[in-house]
């Protein structure tokens, strides 16, 4: 083959690269041009003037830096195949991704921006979505990245809608063997749990991190219509994870100082809250289970809260708040 009808081919594959590149779309810096294609300057600059002559392009500079994409208004009738809302739903989703730092889920869902975003007229507006749509994490998810395999064995059994076999250390520290249906992998403040029930038993969430073994078990199971299980409905009475029956719901009231009325108006702990000003001080009324994290909500309004009822509440955090006390001075 002749040199100079190599040197065409060549030339003809760097277009082909520079083009493929941005029908993708990417948004691209003159640097990333020349990276790219292995060129220099002005000819990465030709490589571009020669695609704009057939397919529009928009060239604008940013921060000093040349950027170059494919006017997306202009191609594919000019309409924007991907909702906003989709794409926003995306970065919101993708900023959850740092519960899962360390692990492979982490990098699946900060692409899952740039994958839905390429088909929007602007997908330069989202090259800073992971500092626009933030996810603040407390302490994130303990077990991972230690325990990606059993979160991969999880996945994959809520998926297919298979049985599992777990070993499971109980809040109180307790051991147990138990056979589940897997039905949901849900996130509560800041941690994993897995939702699942065992024969005869209603749905309980389970906390990842003290998952210590999960492998399939049982086959395959029928996924329960919603009238048998909604998360929703099973969380519905609940103050946070709890949901045993040894909680009993109850009507609960607190009258908290003065200073808390911005808040409480701005506010929701929970569905059932209904709230009330009376002699100058907040009321707050729940219909909720009497856990351990509602008492612990509870103290942690220190002075400015009293309990209404129930009395047995009351007595309790009284109890609590001696106790508390006694300790400090010891």
């Amino acid at each position: 083959m002749a040199d100079s009808e190599l040197g065409r081919l060549t030339s003809i594959g760097r277009t082909a690269k520079l083009i493929a590149a941005l029908l993708s779309g990417r948004d691209l810096t003159r640097a990333e041009i020349t990276a790219l294609l292995g060129v220099r300057v002005a000819a990465a600059d030709r490589q571009i003037a020669a695609i704009g002559r057939h397919v529009p392009l928009i060239r604008e500079k940013r921060r000093g830096r040349l950027h170059v994409r494919i006017d997306r208004s202009k191609v594919a009738g000019g309409a924007e195949r991907t909702p906003i809302a989709t794409i926003i739903a995306a970065c919101v989703g993708a900023s959850l991704s740092m519960l899962f730092e360390g692990t492979s889920y982490e990098k699946g869902m900060r692409d899952l921006v740039h994958y839905v975003s390429r088909d929007a007229i602007h997908p330069e507006r989202f090259q800073d979505s992971r500092r626009q749509f933030v996810f603040l994490v407390r302490g994130g998810e303990k077990a991972l990245p230690e325990k990606e395999e059993l979160l991969e064995e999880v996945v994959d059994a809520v998926q297919r809608r298979r049985g599992l076999q777990i070993r499971y250390r109980a809040f109180d520290g307790a051991r147990q063997s138990l056979r589940i249906e897997p039905l949901s992998l849900a996130v509560y403040d800041h941690q994993l749990y897995l939702i699942g029930r065992s024969r005869g038993r209603p749905a309980h969430p389970y906390r990842f991190s003290r998952l210590e073994a999960a492998e399939a078990a049982g086959g395959t199971f029928q996924y329960p219509d919603k009238d048998s299980y909604d998360p929703e409905r099973v969380f519905a009475q609940s103050f946070g994870i709890f949901v045993d029956e040894k909680y009993p719901v109850e009507n609960i009231e607190v009258s908290l100082a003065p200073r808390w009325a911005t808040f409480v108006r701005s506010h929701r702990w929970h569905r059932s809250q209904e709230s009330f000003v009376r002699a100058g001080r907040v009321h707050v009324r729940l219909r909720v289970r009497v856990c351990p994290e509602l008492v612990s909500w509870i103290l942690g309004f220190g002075a400015d809260v009293r309990v209404i009822e129930p009395q047995s509440l009351r007595l309790r955090i009284a109890r609590l708040s001696r106790e508390m006390e006694k300790a400090h001075h010891a």
